[in-house]
């Protein structure tokens, strides 16, 4: 994928993302939430824990906290990579500036008499 193409990408996201109003992003969250405690539940079950345990609680929690750990690993990286991108889009643009535009031709002209006035040729 091209940088252009990351670029309108990220940009994208960006525009869809501040289309959600607080309500919406805060009904997904917890919708998100709850089927992942449903996850975590039937994972503890199919490992044998009793609901209503304490062994099933910890299974619970120790759940939890890896989605937690694995969730701030994944927010992290998605940080890095949003850097990066400001990175290069900085090189970028740097680049760009660096840039010296092609050297203006260079124009010679002549005037000389002619009987009745001047004349002017430039090459």
């Amino acid at each position: 994928m091209g940088t252009k193409s990351i670029l309108l990408l990220m940009l994208s996201c960006a525009l869809l993302t501040a289309c959600e109003s607080q309500q919406e992003r805060a009904a997904q969250k917890a919708a998100a939430e709850q089927a992942a405690q449903v996850e975590r539940e039937k994972h503890c079950a199919s490992f044998g824990y009793q609901r209503g345990t304490p062994e099933y609680s910890k299974c619970l929690e120790n759940l939890y906290i890896q989605q937690q750990q694995h969730e701030a690993v994944e927010e992290a990286n998605r940080q890095a990579r949003l850097q990066a991108a400001a990175r290069g889009m900085q090189q970028a643009g740097a680049a760009l500036q660096s840039i010296s535009p092609p050297p203006s031709p260079t124009v010679h002209c002549n005037t000389m008499p002619n009987g009745i006035g001047t004349s002017t040729t430039c090459f």
